[in-house]
């Protein structure tokens, strides 16, 4: 369990991220300024900086922070695609992956190009985290295909995330699991049909 001091901490982020994220909604994300989110989160302007490095940071919250968990949970050393599979579905019930606020991050990244590019840089941070753990699963000299494998996964990922965003930030679990597995159904078939040169 938290200590006091990192339930503040805690706290004293969601604030700042809460805040930016009303701004960014309201006025648009160049619009923004450090210092706005600062006054509305009722924290230095160093405060900001201290907990995010920049507003690019504000809007993606802790995904840099699920893409670790990620490896963690592939480093288990079981079976990497369903275990991706699994562990993204286990975001959807915990309201951590299709969340509210996902319809609000596509809008700032169709905006803004450092928000668009930062997306694409989480995006490709979990295709790598994927692919190693799929490298090491089926041998170094599966890289490529790993890779290519990898790269459908992620894209399954947008699609979901694009679909949600079009409904509001929902898409019905049945829809999620489909999609889910259609895309680890197409990955574990092309790793095999390689396999198999």
């Amino acid at each position: 369990m938290a200590g006091l001091r990192e339930r503040k901490k805690q706290a004293t982020r969601a604030a700042i991220r809460q805040a930016a994220m009303a701004l960014f909604d309201e006025q648009g994300f160049a619009a923004t300024t450090i210092d706005q989110i600062a006054a509305g989160a009722e924290v230095s302007r160093a405060t900001v900086l201290n907990y995010f490095g920049t507003k690019e940071d504000i809007v993606f919250g802790d995904a840099p922070a699920a893409a670790e968990a990620l490896r963690e949970a592939l480093a288990a050393g079981d079976e990497a695609l369903t275990t991706f599979r699994d562990w993204l579905l286990a975001l959807v019930e915990l309201g951590g992956w299709i969340e509210p606020e996902l319809v609000l991050q596509q809008r700032l990244a169709e905006e803004a190009p450092t928000v668009a590019a930062r997306r694409l840089a989480l995006h490709q941070e979990f295709a790598r985290v994927i692919a190693d753990a799929l490298v090491e699963q089926f041998g170094p000299d599966r890289r490529v295909p790993a890779t290519l494998a990898a790269a459908s996964l992620t894209a399954a990922m947008e699609v979901i995330e694009h679909t949600a965003a079009e409904h509001g930030g929902t898409v019905p679990r049945a829809d999620v699991d489909r999609l889910l597995a259609d895309a680890v159904a197409f990955a574990q078939a092309g790793m095999s049909a390689i396999a198999q040169e």
